[in-house]
């Protein structure tokens, strides 16, 4: 090894002679090892140009991937935009001379000719409006569905007769509102309170879904199903009997007092804010 790098080391003599008088002109030193510096700092330098040559002027766009640069994607997108709006012209253009060269030719009546813009355009007074059948048939549905509406809550009124405990206290942050797909309350319970079953009746389900919330479902008499979601686990288990009022599980003040109450009666939901006072 150290004969080696003394060998990339010794210098050899590279001089020019006069050969008419054989005298030295000029001369240089060199070993291997400066030839090999020499030239690697040469094909560094050499590597540095190409690239900021490339990277400083628009040969860059030859390479796989510059294309997608940002400025050069609104450029494409300028010249998208320009492009359509002058072909829309031409084709405008185009209409007009030969609307022109139809009328010159007699073919047309000049009264007749209707304008280039025109052709696009379609005048408001043409657009009818709703028929009075239209608005008959409007009037007569809207009335319907009020009709139908307090039917509905009326009927709803009168098909529970049973006086129900208030599941949770707290603040209600959603209402009942099926068009939007919330089938019960949604609350912010108070700390260290409880969740207490409405009515008496016996746990049919008991489950946890993935976003970490407990299902309970109890069945109550007169085909009445009331459903409970919380963050904490239930103190029954499915099968058991539940009397109106009795605790189910407890909002402890360190954890997260989110709970929603559905009520469901004939496997129709319910709002149960009619029957419950929140």
């Amino acid at each position: 090894m150290k004969s080696f790098i003394q060998r990339l080391r010794f210098k050899y003599k590279l001089a020019i002679l006069n050969e008419n008088t054989l005298e030295e002109i000029w001369r240089i030193r060199l070993s291997k090892l400066s030839v090999i510096a020499v030239g690697f700092m040469v094909a560094v330098l050499y590597f540095f140009l190409i690239a900021l040559l490339i990277i400083k002027t628009p040969l860059r766009g030859f390479l796989p991937g510059y294309t997608e640069n940002v400025n050069l994607r609104k450029q494409l997108t300028l010249n998208s935009l320009v492009v359509d709006s002058i072909s829309e012209q031409v084709n405008l253009q185009t209409k007009y001379v030969t609307a022109l060269r139809s009328i010159v030719a007699g073919e047309i009546p000049v009264d007749s000719v209707v304008s280039v813009d025109s052709l696009r355009i379609v005048a408001k007074s043409q657009l009818s409006g709703p028929s009075e059948r239209e608005l008959a048939f409007r009037d007569s549905f809207e009335a319907e569905e009020i009709i139908s509406s307090a039917i509905g809550m009326h009927t709803q009124q009168e098909s529970i007769n049973h006086l129900m405990q208030q599941p949770a206290k707290g603040r209600v942050l959603e209402s009942y509102n099926p068009h939007m797909k919330i089938y019960g309350v949604t609350m912010m319970a108070e700390h260290n309170s409880n969740v207490v079953s409405i009515l008496d009746g016996v746990v049919i389900a008991c489950e946890y879904s993935l976003n970490n919330i407990y299902i309970m479902t109890i069945q109550h008499p007169d085909n009445i199903i009331s459903v409970y979601k919380t963050r904490q686990p239930y103190m029954l288990t499915v099968g058991e009997k539940v009397h109106a009022g009795q605790v189910l599980t407890t909002f402890r003040s360190n954890d997260d007092c989110y709970f929603e109450f559905q009520l469901w009666k004939d496997g129709m939901s319910m709002d149960p804010q009619v029957f419950i006072m929140f």
